[in-house]
């Protein structure tokens, strides 16, 4: 399980980090005990014998070890004359793997006794080598000790991280897909069966059903389900007065329902126990406050919902009720949405969009910078072959956080994207993504941006910008912001934006970055400030772009210290390595 949940990479800095730290040999292993990696031999016992072992034993026999942070068991393991320490590593309950940290020697023995070799020159020197290593102590008071047992709460935290992040990438591919759904099926019954489908994966439920709502006759009839008997859905419409439950979440509620069978709001408590429904979530529809229907799931075990699952839940009905209004009013609106919306299914997660290697162009080297203060966000960054061959560039700033901001980001992703492949002006494509961000989203709702594009030559950079942070490009020393812009995507339907550009040298390093580097606080409320970013750029930017992002990125960290930043914040790095 570690090894799913951390890359060898990140091990391998990890351990050598302790070791060059604590001048010792640190070693991780997978659930099955089987070695992932280690650090160096660092003791001249380690150099001569080359002591570590490849497989723990199984079972490990773990001992109780006073301690005033966990974990309180660990296991001593002998292996080749020398002993080491074990510590488990933890994804929630389950041991995910496990950390070393040797070498030792048990005290009271002796090296002949330990080793049982023959007493040659070779074998003297790896005597006098052991008998050179720190007694093995099973107390909890020691420097062993608490290295293996620190080591093991940081892997620990970074698995639940990642096991967490993990369960929010799910949660968020259902909203990929949903989106991806919205823009390209134009069938409401396949859409609406998909849409009961994934809810029911993403929320870990075996029954999911969806109701649609005829304000005309006040009925909720079943439109599509999943998991539950042809009996159960055969009972035909309700009435929404008649049923509190239903009515609650038609007002913008989410209903949440401990034990169906026991709640007197539900009315077929027993349909509901034949089919073994406990407990339940129901959301309602709503598309510009008008009622569309209702979104279920159901559990056949008591169970909570997380936040962030009712959260979903909502976000899930919102685009439900986007797409059956769409269906029903605007086929060819669903057409232009699904190419607007073209975003990868399960699996396409937000930080793996994001993180895409950028395209290979000759003679620019691009690099960028990736923070999100959740595990989604509303920033995002994405780098684009035009049709008239030109390489773009794009950093976005979505309003709001969470996942409501995530949703509109992967919208905003797949339109760019979609008007991106069919046009190369970048003032054409704004203009296009600015009215339909007018026409589909709230007032409330919108998004800046700056787009860049570099000519085939590298003698040129276009860029249109809307209500974002100026680019800067850096040259000799010196550093140019350019302000031209207009406003935000989303606030005004007949905005028009236009493509600028800018002359190009070799050597020459753009910046693009979203306000979280900007607006960066410390503890005393005071922003990082676009002078200090510009100073920052002038102090590093003749490095690589990958290092000139990273020590930008640590001058911003080094200002706040540990203050808790509430924004995003995002880079990109173009170094025009030559000219045509």
């Amino acid at each position: 399980m570690l090894r799913e949940l951390l890359d060898k990479a990140a091990l391998e800095d990890f351990v050598g980090g302790l070791a060059r730290a604590l001048g010792m040999r640190f070693a991780v292993y997978d659930s099955q005990g089987t070695l992932i990696t280690a650090s160096p031999p660092r003791s001249a016992y380690a150099l001569q014998v080359g002591a570590l072992p490849d497989q723990l034993p199984r079972p490990l026999e773990f001992t109780a070890v006073p301690a005033d942070e966990p974990p309180a068991r660990l296991a001593f393991v002998q292996h080749a004359s020398a002993w080491y320490i074990v510590a488990p590593v933890f994804a929630g309950q389950q041991a995910a793997g496990y950390i070393g940290l040797g070498e030792y020697r048990l005290a009271g023995t002796r090296w002949e006794h330990a080793a049982g070799l023959a007493e040659d020159a070779s074998t003297v020197r790896q005597g006098k080598a052991w008998e050179a290593l720190p007694e093995l102590s099973r107390t909890g008071d020691t420097a062993g000790v608490h290295a293996v047992r620190w080591a093991s709460r940081q892997l620990s935290q970074r698995c639940r991280q990642e096991a967490q992040l993990d369960a929010a990438s799910e949660e968020l591919s259902l909203i990929s897909d949903i989106g991806e759904l919205l823009s390209g099926e134009q069938n409401l019954q396949r859409l609406l069966e998909r849409i009961v489908g994934e809810t029911a994966r993403v929320m870990r439920c075996p029954y999911c059903s969806l109701r649609l709502y005829d304000a005309n006759t006040d009925e909720l009839r079943v439109a599509a389900v999943h998991g539950l008997s042809e009996r159960y859905v055969s009972k035909g419409a309700i009435l929404r007065r008649e049923n509190p439950i239903d009515d609650i979440a038609l007002r913008g509620n989410v209903v949440y329902i401990e034990n169906v069978q026991a709640d007197e709001r539900v009315r077929f408590k027993e349909a509901a126990r034949q089919q073994g429904l406990v407990s339940g979530l129901t959301v309602g529809m709503l598309y510009h406050g008008r009622p569309v229907g209702v979104l279920r799931v159901y559990t056949d075990v008591r169970r909570q919902f997380r936040a962030s699952q009712r959260h979903v839940l909502r976000s899930v009905a919102s685009q439900a009720a986007v797409a059956i209004v769409n269906a029903r009013l605007a086929e060819e609106r669903l057409r232009a949405a699904r190419m607007e919306r073209q975003i990868e299914l399960a699996g396409q997660l937000q930080r793996r969009m994001v993180r895409a290697r950028p395209p290979a162009f000759d003679g620019v080297s691009l690099a960028f910078v990736f923070e999100p203060t959740w595990h989604i966000g509303g920033d995002f960054c994405d780098f684009l072959i035009l049709p008239d061959g030109r390489l773009a560039a794009v950093v976005v700033d979505v309003v709001g956080h969470g996942v409501p901001a995530s949703l509109l980001m992967a919208y905003v992703r797949g339109a760019l994207r979609a008007q991106a492949q069919q046009c190369s002006d970048l003032g054409a494509i704004l203009t296009a993504l600015n009215r339909q961000l007018c026409r589909e989203t709230e007032s409330a709702e919108f998004v800046t941006m700056l787009i860049v594009a570099v000519s085939p030559d590298r003698r040129r950079l276009y860029y249109c910008n809307a209500g974002h942070e100026p680019l800067a490009l850096l040259r000799d020393g010196r550093t140019t912001p350019a302000s031209d812009g207009g406003l935000a995507l989303g606030i005004q339907e007949d905005e028009r934006f236009c493509e600028h550009a800018l002359e190009l040298a070799a050597g020459d390093f753009v910046l693009l970055y979203t306000d979280g580097a900007t607006e960066a606080m410390d503890y005393q409320g005071a922003a990082y400030g676009r002078e200090r970013l510009l100073e920052a750029l002038r102090q590093h930017g003749d490095l690589a772009p990958d290092w000139a992002l990273r020590a930008v990125h640590w001058d911003i960290r080094r200002f706040v210290g540990l203050a808790e930043q509430t924004d995003d914040l995002t880079m990109v790095g173009l170094r025009i390595v030559s000219v045509a």
